[in-house]
């Protein structure tokens, strides 16, 4: 027995564009508005989209005729589809374990919700390592540009005081040719 086309192939932003004749820019925005709703497979634009998919965006499309909200549609896809597993609430996470609703779930289903757990929690350190590195930085920049603003002065200061300086021995200098000139002309003048 053949597979129908629609339980066998994951879908790009693309694939899902032309069956409903939208711009990919529209079919992307309701794939992230929306994703708490939409099962997807990959990250980036490596992401590909269950055929289930097609049946959210149809719902998002008439429930926009309808509404013409984002948050009326996501209103009634909470009665229409259910959410991801990864986009349970931070309310529904931190439960204790007896009120999980675990029994339900499969142990794949479990283990891919631990993974992702792991993953966010290591996606988390990685986070606030780098807000770390990047404040010590900053307060080093702090430091070293204070550090330059005084260099900066001193070496204007420094110039100001070289140019004062050669004007001053260009005016010397002046002064000694024109004596050196007169005296040469007094020279000449009695041979």
């Amino acid at each position: 027995m053949r597979k129908s086309p629609k339980t066998e192939a994951l879908l790009s932003i693309a694939d899902i564009s032309r069956h409903f004749s939208l711009p990919e820019s529209t079919t992307r925005y309701y794939c992230k508005r929306f994703a708490a709703y939409i099962p997807s497979v990959g990250e980036g634009r490596r992401r590909r989209y269950r055929t289930e998919t097609l049946d959210v965006i149809q719902a998002i499309l008439d429930q926009m005729q309808k509404s013409r909200t984002a948050v009326a549609v996501d209103e009634a896809l909470q009665t229409l589809f259910p959410r991801n597993a990864v986009a349970l609430s931070e309310t529904q996470l931190a439960l204790p374990e007896e009120h999980l609703p675990a029994a339900n779930l499969p142990p794949a289903a479990l283990q891919l919700i631990e993974r992702q757990t792991t993953a966010l929690e290591g996606i988390l350190m990685v986070l606030q390592g780098l807000v770390q590195r990047m404040s010590d930085h900053m307060d080093e920049s702090k430091e070293d540009a204070s550090a330059l603003r005084k260099d900066i002065d001193t070496l204007r200061t420094l110039l100001d005081a070289s140019e004062k300086t050669q004007q001053a021995d260009i005016e010397q200098l002046r002064q000694w040719m024109g004596r050196v000139i007169q005296n040469r002309q007094r020279q000449i003048a009695a041979m």
